[in-house]
């Protein structure tokens, strides 16, 4: 369970306040009530953002100092970005903390390779989807820290939560298909073939279609992207090494291009360029398609199901998500 850092009436409470500071924002309030709330508002946030990753990441007050002055610049983006949704304010800072520190301590760890990181920054990893209200999570007594990935899935299928949720009419229409032991596996099967989508909105999605608290489908999805990170590094290294070259190679020639003053020499330098760049979006493709999801043969072997059973599964739960998307 996740350690929080104030009570849940608190926590409640500030994101009740983040909320109405959003709200005064959009409306371009700008008397003494709002300036105050927004101090309040920054403050607080600030100071999240340097103990959540102390307490919940275990980040040294060295490394926990150098990723507060890391985020600060992107703190304001994090205020206006938070919507309502099955996430508290608290929560919502925990899980940007959670992939923000991920890409900063292997910036930090991979020195040398500085440039590459750069060059390849992903865009941003967020969703913010409009909820109806924002609904309190009741945490589970039952402990899943210690669990892997089979058997966290396998406790994800068959457990279930009987809390009030608000969810939209294809979220209703999908929930209830879920309630299925048969649906809930092949839902699991489907999530576990997607690219890298553990984004705060699609864990708070996740969490409400399966009724489950979302610090298991957090703890699902850390295990997941480690799992992925364990098998695909190798792989990855060598073709964003590869990656890298052809883009430091791009750099010099579009550099070469602007400088040369003959058009012919110019036309033959932009040639090499554009065959260049074909090869290097090549490259950014396979890069990405590291970066997806389990194979079939895999989760079969996590699910402990056969591997045609995890095809039929994905094959069965995209043909009921087209279904339901139609029929709204």
């Amino acid at each position: 369970m996740e350690n929080r850092l104030f009570k849940e009436e608190e926590d409640i409470a500030f994101t009740a306040m983040v909320l109405e500071y959003n709200r005064m924002k959009q409306q371009g309030d700008d008397g003494s009530s709002f300036i105050s709330l927004e101090n309040k508002v920054r403050e607080r946030t600030s100071l999240l953002l340097y103990l959540i990753p102390m307490r919940n990441l275990y980040l040294r007050k060295e490394e926990a100092g150098g990723f507060f002055l890391d985020i600060q610049k992107d703190i304001d983006w994090i205020i206006s970005s938070f919507r309502i949704s099955g996430l508290t304010y608290n929560m919502y800072l925990s899980q940007i903390c959670r992939y923000r520190v991920m890409r900063y301590t292997k910036r930090n760890h991979n020195r040398k390779n500085m440039d590459r990181a750069i060059s390849f920054s992903d865009p941003t990893i967020y969703e913010y989807p409009v909820k109806e209200k924002c609904v309190p999570y009741q945490c589970k007594a039952e402990d899943v820290s210690d669990m892997d990935l089979a058997g966290l899935s396998k406790h994800i299928i068959h457990a279930q939560d009987k809390g009030i949720m608000v969810l939209s009419e294809a979220e209703r229409k999908l929930s209830e298909l879920l309630r299925r032991t048969i649906k809930r596996r092949q839902f699991i099967s489907y999530l576990l073939s997607l690219p890298e989508t553990e984004t705060p909105g699609f864990i708070a999605g996740v969490s409400r279609l399966l009724r489950n608290d979302i610090s298991t489908i957090s703890r699902f999805y850390t295990l997941r992207h480690e799992y992925l990170a364990e098998n695909n590094e190798k792989t990855l290294t060598t073709l964003e090494l590869i990656a890298s070259r052809h883009w430091k190679v791009m750099m010099k020639l579009r550099r070469a291009i602007w400088l040369e003053a003959d058009e012919e020499k110019r036309n033959i330098l932009l040639d090499k360029y554009m065959k260049l760049s074909n090869i290097y979006n090549r490259r950014r493709e396979q890069i990405a398609k590291a970066h997806g999801g389990l194979s079939h043969r895999e989760i079969s072997d996590l699910l402990g199901i056969s591997r045609s059973t995890v095809t039929y599964d994905i094959q069965a739960m995209r043909k009921a998500l087209e279904r339901i998307s139609e029929s709204v």
